[in-house]
C-alpha cells in the first residue's frame, strides 16, 4: 500500500501524484489518499516512496474539456460517508489509461459519480452568483488598498475560482473581497488571487471584524425587495428549492421573507403586489381566472 498526503488539497497537487503513478503502474487499490475530507489510515505516518517509472509506463492524454470536467469534480467536498475525492479521480484516470473510455461517460458507475459531483459543483457556482451580498466599506486615503466591497459566503463545495470571473466582470475596477471558510477572493480591481487561511478555516467573526460598517443602501434594498415580492405567485416549495434557506442568514433580506411569506399565507395571495402598493391611491387591476 503506498500513502500519498496531499500537501495542497487541490487539483494540481493531486495531478503530480496521478502522474508519478500512472508512470509506476500503481494501480487504484494499492493507494492510500491522505487529505481533509479522507479519513486515512491511523497508522499512516507519512508518504511511501513509490516504486520506480515501469518500463512500460501508463500514458494518459485527456481533452480540455475532460481535463475540465476532472478538474471540477475535484472541487466537490464529499460528506463523511462519500468517497475520497483524490482516489476517485484516481481510478477514473487509472482506467482510461487502461483504455476504458467508458469510465467518464454518465452510464458508467464511476463516471455517473463525475457528473453527479460536476453538477453539484455547477448549481454552487451559480448559487454564489445569485445569493451573495456585498457591503460596501469606508476607505479612508491611508487605506488605498483595502477593499471597498466585501462579502461572506459559506458553500458546500470549493467554489471560489469558479466563481471569480463573474465578479471580476461585474465589480469593474472596484476592490473587493470575497470570505468563504476555505479561502477568499481578493480582487484589487485589476488583478485577483486566491487566498487560503494558514491556521484553520475563516470564520464569520473575522468578516464580521471587517464589516464594521453599516450599509446605507441596505434600506433601499430591502424597500425594492419587499415592494417587488408578488404574494400571488408565492409557491414556498419552489422557493426554498430556487433559494436553501441556508443562504438566508447572510442575506439582508432574510428580515423580510419569513413576514412576506407569512403575510401570502394569511390572504395576500388575492393581490398582485406587496400591500404598501396595493393600498396606494388608484385602480385594482383584477388577477385573471
Amino acid at each position: 500500500m503506498y500513502t500519498l498526503h496531499m500537501t495542497r488539497a487541490d487539483f494540481a497537487c493531486w495531478r503530480n501524484h496521478a502522474r508519478r503513478l500512472l508512470a509506476a503502474r500503481v494501480p487504484p487499490g494499492d493507494v492510500l489518499w491522505q487529505s481533509e475530507d479522507s479519513a486515512g489510515d491511523l497508522f499512516a505516518s507519512g508518504d511511501t516512496d513509490l516504486p520506480p517509472p515501469a518500463e512500460t509506463p501508463l500514458a494518459l492524454k485527456l481533452s480540455r474539456q475532460d481535463l475540465r470536467r476532472l478538474e471540477c469534480a475535484s472541487r466537490y467536498w464529499p460528506t463523511h460517508h462519500q468517497e475520497c475525492r483524490w482516489a476517485l479521480l484516481y481510478r477514473v484516470v487509472w482506467r482510461l489509461a487502461q483504455g476504458k473510455g467508458e469510465a467518464l461517460l454518465a452510464g458508467d458507475t464511476d463516471g455517473a459519480v463525475i457528473e453527479q459531483r460536476v453538477k453539484a459543483v455547477n448549481h454552487e457556482v451559480h448559487h454564489i452568483h445569485a445569493f451573495l451580498r456585498f457591503h460596501p466599506q469606508s476607505t479612508s486615503a491611508g487605506e488605498q488598498h483595502a477593499p471597498e466591497f466585501i462579502a461572506w459566503f459559506e458553500p458546500r463545495h470549493d467554489v471560489l475560482e469558479g466563481a471569480a470571473r463573474h465578479f471580476i466582470d461585474r465589480m469593474g475596477q472596484h476592490r473587493w473581497l470575497i470570505m468563504t471558510p476555505e479561502g477568499a477572493i481578493v480582487c484589487d480591481g485589476r488583478q485577483w488571487h486566491i487566498e487560503r487561511p494558514d491556521a484553520g478555516p475563516f470564520t464569520v467573526q473575522d468578516y464580521q471584524s471587517l464589516s464594521a460598517m453599516e450599509d446605507d443602501a441596505e434600506d433601499l434594498w430591502l424597500a425594492y425587495y419587499a415592494s417587488t415580492f408578488n404574494p400571488a405567485r408565492l409557491n414556498e416549495k419552489t422557493m426554498v428549492r430556487s433559494m436553501p434557506s441556508r443562504f438566508w442568514r447572510h442575506m439582508p433580506e432574510r428580515v423580510l421573507i419569513t413576514g412576506l411569506i407569512s403575510h401570502a399565507r394569511h390572504g395576500a395571495r388575492r393581490l398582485g403586489q406587496d400591500s404598501r402598493l396595493a393600498n396606494r391611491p388608484g385602480h385594482a387591476i383584477k388577477l385573471p381566472k
